[in-house]
């Protein structure tokens, strides 16, 4: 075995210093032409300009084209932990970041990379697809070079995203299962007689919805962080003005409350929103949520007496708090009073940062008893609804999912089609 392997080594080094040879042949003839990354043929000469260090184990002996290879089929949270693995290890991961995040992504959208929406391209609903979806909702940043920054922090804020809306849509799902147990005992009754079939009914049908839940609240999270951008963009842009002269007084209420449904608007009519059919689900998957919101707090409770925190909720820190609130409701993970205590302060001091923003101070009128969105029908409902009037498609369909055998659950607006006859509403 040892003389097979010595034999093997041998001829491994003897094909790389041949393939040496001939690659820094071709880097010397192409060494006047510009690269923002370097392409992989030249990936070893690289390596050997950089005096790669030694790990005094047959991993030396791999081009450093298939440790590339190797890196980009760990999980993304392995990469930091990789990097303190040894001195190599690190130095590959740091040098080759770019390379080895493209890989990555390659290799999990099916060999090719994000790309802008346009009104053109459809997604499937495949769990294997979500980061094809999730990349070209949320782009890499653009590099000043020409290009884009594929770099192991804009790996893990896909999957951030992912986890986010996953765990809503996994909090939302068995919101509505356990509604319909509660509000069909008899159902439930007759068609699971045992404690194991109705565990196991509850469990599928969670997943189900939770299955279909998932692409659409990937385009509410987009629509939330997109229109938190434009707020902050705009903003910028009114300082400027502010600080030239062209803005003499504060912003008033009312006119702001103007502008935040411009910036919507010009969200909704923008891809991937132009496309009716992810419109209409998206608003679904919105009325889903915030119904389930307000569901979770009595009528007569005191201190709510509107549903202006829902608003908040939302467009402060999109789905963090969301899922923070929704997990101490449930009590997943701990001591409900702990989690709501936590969940409050969190809360309280995201709302107090950003009405204490210095920005915002200086180009928007001082209002204390007024909310940033009186009503959340302020953040997306009023500026949707009129957008599906102007496209007349208030009359559809309402999401339908199929839990068990002829038992469709079904969800939407008051702008869908009334449901039929064995459909349950939630």
């Amino acid at each position: 075995m040892s003389s097979l392997l010595h034999l093997l080594s041998s001829q491994v080094k003897r094909a790389r210093a041949s393939s040496l040879r001939k690659q820094a042949e071709t880097e010397k003839r192409a060494s006047s032409r510009h690269r923002v990354f370097p392409s992989s043929s030249s990936l070893s000469v690289v390596a050997q300009v950089n005096r790669q260090i030694p790990t005094s184990s047959p991993w030396d002996l791999l081009p450093v084209e298939l440790q590339i290879t190797i890196f980009a089929y760990c999980g993304v949270t392995d990469f930091l932990s990789l990097k303190l693995v040894c001195k190599a290890f690190n130095q590959i991961l740091t040098t080759h970041e770019q390379l080895i995040a493209r890989q990555y992504l390659r290799q999990r959208r099916h060999g090719t990379l994000p790309s802008p929406i346009d009104s053109q391209r459809t997604y499937t609903r495949n769990p294997a697809d979500d980061v094809v979806l999730l990349s070209d909702l949320f782009p890499p940043a653009k590099s000043a070079r020409g290009g884009h920054l594929y770099t192991f922090r804009y790996v893990y804020s896909l999957r951030r995203r992912q986890k986010l809306c996953s765990k809503l849509c996994y909090y939302l799902a068995d919101r509505v299962v356990d509604r319909f147990v509660h509000s069909e005992p008899g159902y439930m009754k007759a068609s699971f007689p045992s404690r194991i079939d109705r565990g196991e009914f509850m469990k599928r049908a969670t997943a189900r919805i939770w299955f279909h839940l998932s692409p659409l609240m990937y385009y509410t999270l987009y629509f939330l962080e997109t229109y938190a951008e434009a707020r902050r963009e705009q903003t910028n842009v009114l300082l400027r003005d502010f600080e030239a002269g062209r803005l003499p007084v504060p912003i008033p209420p009312h006119i702001r409350k103007d502008m935040y449904q411009e910036l919507q608007r010009n969200i909704v009519q923008a891809p991937p929103f132009t496309d009716t059919s992810t419109l209409i689900s998206t608003h679904h998957c919105m009325q889903l949520l915030v119904s389930y919101l307000q569901h979770t707090v009595p009528p007569d409770e005191p201190g709510v007496s509107d549903d202006s925190w829902i608003g908040s909720l939302l467009t402060v820190s999109p789905f963090l708090r969301t899922v923070e609130y929704f997990s101490a409701e449930i009590g997943d993970g701990g001591s409900q009073r702990i989690q709501r205590k936590d969940f409050m302060y969190n809360f309280h001091h995201d709302i107090t940062l950003n009405e204490k923003d210095d920005m915002n101070s200086l180009v928007f009128e001082n209002a204390p008893n007024v909310h940033l969105h009186g009503s959340v029908r302020d953040v997306w409902f009023d500026v949707t609804r009129a957008e599906l009037a102007s496209r007349k498609a208030q009359n559809h369909d309402m999401e339908c999912v199929v839990v068990a055998n002829n038992l469709p659950i079904v969800f939407g607006c008051s702008d869908c089609r009334p449901a039929t006859s064995g459909e349950w509403h939630t």
